[in-house]
């Protein structure tokens, strides 16, 4: 019961982050919202209408939200050495 909640939220998370990474999503957090919730929707209906019950286990979830931490990471970095490069002009 909890992977109907637990792997959509973390596919979405995961999505998102990757979105965050690759297109500079930092600059647009409103898009990014309307990404996850998109993702997050339509994970869940397909979770409860289309995929069977015992197809992901919890355990997918967990790995999905492992991932998150180093893209999320990933995307700071860049975002700090954007930051770095426009303060001292280069």
């Amino acid at each position: 019961m909890m992977e109907l909640i637990l792997n959509p939220i973390a596919f979405a998370t995961l999505l998102s982050a990757l979105y965050v990474l690759r297109f500079r999503g930092w600059t647009q957090p409103r898009r990014v919202a309307i990404y996850f919730a998109f993702f997050a929707t339509l994970e869940v209906i397909a979770s409860r209408y289309f995929i069977p019950r015992d197809a992901f286990g919890p355990l997918l979830g967990y790995l999905c939200l492992g991932l998150t931490v180093p893209v999320l990471l990933a995307a700071f970095l860049v975002w700090w050495h954007e930051h770095k490069e426009e303060e001292t002009g280069g």
